[in-house]
């Protein structure tokens, strides 16, 4: 089994395909529920309930965390959706019941970081280069206290190769969880981060002016 961040992971894999799969031909089809350009969701967590739509945070996570973050409820909170992968339902359960979910969370928040950063418009970015490693490592590495989970749900996947005929290339399951924390208390955690690194920098005026714009652009950004 294999463990995924959710931050644009089907987005990803919806546009580019990997391996093909070693079965020459499809399982019988499921009812399918949603469909995509290179996928479709065959049943989940709700199906034997009689729902017929998974939840709205499990769709906008293919547009990224901040999608769901304009969700209704998801005001003032942070969100990180973490995903186990399988090939059937209970053995992926059992993985993410086993996941330990700090460092997944500190891995999603230091790619956001970073793409926040790439974003940044803060001049010669050059000159902040070790700052911007160093911010990244330094979330990486990070424990970050205030998230907790929301929800978990599981769904199956039926995965097509990215041709005109739609041919079938694999079935999996995920099960994902949802975890948030309130922004303020994010934010703080990241603040502190940020001023670290930049007293390890050099001490010239232009440096900590870069430091600072980048501080700026970073808290409008992330």
């Amino acid at each position: 089994m294999k463990r995924f961040l959710s931050i644009a992971t089907l987005v990803a894999l919806a546009l580019a395909l990997g391996a093909c799969a070693s079965k020459p031909e499809p399982p019988p089809p499921g009812p399918a529920i949603e469909s995509k350009a290179t996928f479709e969701v065959l049943q989940h967590a709700g199906t034997v309930l009689g729902v017929t739509n998974a939840p709205g945070w499990t769709v906008a996570s293919l547009e990224g965390p901040k999608a769901i973050e304009r969700l209704e409820g998801f005001g003032g909170k942070y969100v990180v959706v973490v995903d186990t992968t399988g090939a059937d339902l209970e053995g992926t359960k059992l993985a993410a019941s086993r996941l330990i979910a700090d460092p997944e969370i500190a891995r999603f928040l230091s790619i956001r970081v970073q793409d926040t950063f790439a974003g940044a418009q803060v001049g010669d970015k050059d000159t902040l280069e070790t700052y911007f490693e160093r911010v990244v490592k330094s979330v990486a590495d990070a424990r970050f206290s205030g998230f907790r989970k929301e929800s978990e749900w599981w769904i199956q996947l039926r995965w097509y190769k990215p041709d005109a005929k739609k041919t079938w290339d694999r079935d999996e399951y995920r099960v994902m969880q949802l975890w948030t924390i309130d922004k303020a208390i994010l934010d703080e955690q990241l603040r502190k981060i940020l001023d670290s690194a930049g007293e390890e920098e050099p001490k010239t005026e232009e440096k900590e002016r870069a430091i600072e714009l980048a501080k700026e652009a970073f808290a409008s950004g992330f």
